[in-house]
């Protein structure tokens, strides 16, 4: 065998040990994950799916404890996850009450994940409650729960359904008695609810009412009406939940009586429906969803309020081991994305593909070179950090509320998810933006250095072009398999913290498709930037994989640290508001560029995995657009009627 054939076939070992590594890495955290999920298999998990009395059409994952039954009933809590996220991001909450003998119900609220729009000829399709109502009647068909001790929970938007559907049950209750109302609320991220008359919305009813704020979320202004979150409790909506002023955090209290409690006279007072608590965890939004404390303050509430104090201590926790499972599921995910694909391209089919490397337009040998690449390095940096908080605004939308805020690009049937639709600009602009860049170098400088369209990685026979495009089906559709897998047989799908792969139902991929264009157009566009003027000739390999993965997020990554170094020191972000519409928070935007700053470092590196294998742009350009669609869209809130 020849030192050329030695090599290859060592490169051909190399991208099968690491496809084998990934798959390996995928299903065993997928199992450590249902592990973790299940508590160890004392926890029942069904994925339920039924029409509501809105005729919507509801999908919850309901956790059943062992040893729970119609003579031995357990108390239950439903739960509701925020805006733009799923039933399974409340998974932290889900696994320590139902391993304490909690059942559980996790929605999808309407719009979101697997669940659909309530019917537009009830009500005109508006139901406030997003779902919490019909899951709280639901609650009626299991004969194994105790309907006298039922709790409801929710982030977010999730814990304004929670109060409205709360309310409507108590409302319906006058009506028939037999409708199950909610012995203990808490929300979480979020306010107390208030009426048309700024009183409390469930003031004339008897249930036990906490909060769970973070001292930093992003949403203070808009939720409590004060600018800090740490002075949420001098606020018209603390006093109204509360029933005074100024209540210390993480203190028991009956309503309206400002004098503290201890742990058993909380229960006394709980015993009565009398229980009011302010937990503040010093977190901002997002991380509520990755909080020991706050998970403790769900667990204590709940403890108190339905089983009397006497469950496992709210310190003894286990939920992280699930969210470690699926996250080392995640990254098995993407290293099989790039190692599956190395593998491909050793077929005979795909080896015709294999091209060197050109040269790039980049060299690096005096000053005078290295001044003129890190301006241009600079600016590429400033359009994305520029155009985003525009881009994105407060893209609220939510059908079954009746609520939207205008945005650049509002939801529309062609285009109908609003999370995504500033990113669905963003891709576009920036990516004309670094083209035009990019041409303008090419044209005034590197062409007159003897640069052609060989040295931009763009030409390749049509043919290859469109093996390429089979390549990337290929490693996009069995990376989907093993999604697939995962979550039908270890009931898991690919995520860590707010970040999420999820399958697709048939609904959703028709938005897929009509979304994959412009993000085939930017990684395409970058890509070629990224491998070809980035990337420099003269600099060792681990250098230029740091100047790409940088130049993919660094503008983003400055603007998010801006905003929450200044948020974690002063309580308030810099950018507060977005351009369009004026006054409007940027506290949303903020939340959606966790997504960004996670993925597009991982798609660059993508890039230049694929690009230095097959010499060309194309390869990775169409892997990472099939790709960061669906962690796009997978996880992502549906407004106008198309499910």
């Amino acid at each position: 065998m020849s030192v050329t054939q030695a090599t290859k076939a060592k490169v051909k070992n190399i991208a099968a040990i690491v496809t084998c590594a990934a798959l390996v890495l995928i299903l065993f955290g997928a199992a450590l994950a249902q592990w973790a999920h299940t508590s160890g298999g004392k926890v029942q998990i069904e994925d339920i799916r039924f029409v509501t009395e809105d005729g919507g059409y509801l999908r919850a994952l309901l956790y059943i404890p062992q040893g729970v039954s119609p003579e031995a009933k357990a108390p239950a809590v439903i739960s509701c996850h925020g805006y733009n996220n799923t039933a399974e991001v409340q998974d932290l909450n889900c696994v320590e009450l139902s391993k304490r003998g909690y059942v559980v119900m996790a929605i999808d609220a309407y719009g979101h994940g697997h669940s659909k729009f309530p019917d537009p000829q009830i009500n005109d399709g508006l139901a406030a409650d997003m779902g919490t109502y019909a899951a709280l009647q639901y609650m009626k068909t299991l004969p194994y729960v105790d309907l006298d001790r039922i709790g409801m929970t929710g982030h977010s938007m999730g814990s304004a359904a929670i109060q409205d559907g709360a309310f409507r049950a108590f409302e319906a209750q006058k009506e028939d008695p037999d409708i199950v109302v909610p012995a203990a609320i808490l929300p979480t991220a979020n306010s107390f609810n208030l009426d048309a008359d700024g009183e409390l919305l469930l003031k004339d009813y008897p249930v036990n009412l906490g909060a769970v704020y973070g001292q930093f979320d992003e949403w203070a202004l808009g939720m409590w009406g004060t600018v800090k979150g740490s002075d949420l409790n001098t606020t018209p909506k603390a006093i109204a939940g509360m029933g005074f002023s100024g209540c210390e955090y993480d203190t028991y209290y009956r309503f309206g009586d400002n004098t503290p409690i201890d742990r058993a006279q909380a229960i006394e007072a709980a015993q009565e429906k009398e229980l009011r608590i302010v937990y503040q965890p010093p977190h901002d939004h997002p991380m509520m969803h990755f909080s020991a404390e706050a998970v403790g303050d769900v667990v204590d509430f709940f403890d108190i309020t339905l089983t009397g104090g006497t469950g496992t201590p709210a310190s003894e926790q286990t939920w992280f081991i699930k969210q470690l499972g699926t996250g080392l599921a995640m990254i098995g995910f993407f290293i099989f994305i790039g190692a599956f694909g190395m593998l491909l391209l050793k077929a005979p089919f795909f080896q015709t593909m294999v091209r060197e490397e050109p040269q790039g337009l980049t060299t690096v040998k005096t000053g005078k070179d290295r001044i003129r690449y890190w301006l241009i390095y600079i600016v590429g940096l400033l359009p994305a950090p520029l155009l985003y908080n525009w881009f994105v605004g407060y893209s609220i939308d939510i059908v079954a509320q009746g609520r939207t805020v205008p945005i650049l690009l509002p939801a529309s049937n062609l285009l109908p998810l609003p999370c995504v639709n500033g990113i669905y600009l963003l891709n576009i602009v920036t990516g004309l933006i670094a083209l035009a860049l990019y041409l303008a170098v090419f044209f005034t400088v590197s062409r007159k250095l003897g640069c052609t369209a060989e040295n931009m990685g763009i030409r390749l026979p049509g043919k290859q072009i469109g093996k390429a495009a089979l390549l990337a089906i290929a490693v996009f559709g069995a990376g989907y398999l093993l999604l697939v897998i995962c979550e039908q047989f270890f009931g898991v799908d690919f995520r860590f913290f707010t970040l999420s792969i999820k399958t697709l139902t048939a609904a959703k991929w028709p938005i897929y498709v009509r979304y994959l264009p412009s993000f085939l157009l930017f990684f395409l566009i970058s890509s070629m930037t990224l491998n070809t003027f980035t990337r420099v000739n003269n600099y060792k390999e681990w250098v230029n994989v740091l100047l790409i993965t940088f130049s993919s997020f660094g503008g983003l990554l400055v603007l998010h640290l801006i905003d929450y170094i200044s948020l974690k020191h002063t309580g308030v972000k810099v950018f507060q508001f977005v351009p369009f519409t004026a006054d409007t928070t940027a506290a949303l935007a903020g939340v959606l560029l966790w997504g960004l700053l996670f993925i597009l470092p991982v798609a660059a590196i993508l890039s230049r995995l694929y690009f230095k294998k097959t010499g060309s742009i194309w390869a990775g350009g169409f892997v990472n657009a099939l790709v960061v669609t669906l962690f796009a869209i997978s996880n992502t809130v549906v407004s106008a009627y198309v499910l």
